[in-house]
């Protein structure tokens, strides 16, 4: 039995493929030698860089500047440019240096000038007076009752009684100039009722003072905010629901 070979062709359309096949990729034969004509066995395929870098070669790269961290910039050449740069004339006999020290003394005065004013205690306008200039007279009477009605309304309850009353009105800053003297009386109706006057003296021109100042809403209040502040254990503590205040002549 006779077995007759043949030549088997390959279709006329796998031609592409096989062009394909054996073309060199960009990617593998770019950096390579594949392209050389004439290569033998004994060309090199890579170049001597890349024969280094795939065999893992350390490669010293020169003229690369050595940075030294914390190293200053300043070096010498610098401060004498900047030092000439400051000493240079900008007008007349003027150099950078004085403008930049002037220029930083302005900004001093500036921040702190107003600082210095505004803090300046400026003197008040209505501190000036003189007492002898205060010659007419302005009186308020009324009564007020204490707490405790079995205190003894006697001699030293009565000067305590009249000390309290001077102090509050000296002590107001809008009254304090004004004011003379105060005077308690115990009523003999009642043991824990006491009958006050208190003195005023004013300038001779004194409708605005009477007006505002001297008011008997004015006068009224100030003892009414004090006697609402007393110490509620005291003995001669005045109950501020029983002031009474009326101008007196």
């Amino acid at each position: 039995m006779s077995v007759e070979l043949y030549e088997l062709k390959l279709p006329i359309n796998n031609n592409d493929e096989v062009e394909r096949m054996t073309e060199p990729y960009p990617g593998n034969g770019s950096c390579s030698n594949h392209n050389i004509p004439n290569a033998t066995e004994e060309s090199q395929l890579l170049s001597d860089i890349q024969v280094l870098e795939s065999n893992g070669a350390h490669h010293i790269v020169e003229n690369i500047p050595k940075v030294l961290s914390g190293q200053s910039s300043n070096t010498p050449g610098t401060l004498n440019r900047l030092k000439t740069e400051l000493n240079e004339s900008v007008c007349r006999n003027l150099k950078v240096w004085m403008l930049l020290l002037i220029g930083f003394s302005l900004i001093i005065l500036v921040i702190f000038l107003p600082i210095y004013f505004c803090a300046v205690n400026q003197e008040d306008m209505d501190d000036k007076y003189s007492v002898t200039e205060f010659v007419v007279p302005r009186f308020f009477n009324g009564n007020f009752t204490l707490l405790n009605k079995n205190v003894t309304l006697d001699e030293q309850s009565q000067s305590n009684l009249t000390q309290m009353l001077t102090h509050i009105y000296r002590s107001s800053y809008a009254l304090g100039r004004y004011f003379s003297i105060a005077k308690v009386n115990a009523l003999r109706s009642s043991s824990s009722s006491v009958e006050y006057k208190l003195t005023f003296k004013m300038p001779e021109e004194h409708k605005q003072i009477i007006r505002y100042t001297l008011s008997k809403e004015m006068v009224y209040h100030v003892l009414l905010q004090q006697l609402y502040d007393q110490d509620a254990g005291d003995s001669l503590y005045i109950e501020p629901t029983s002031l009474t205040m009326e101008v007196g002549s």
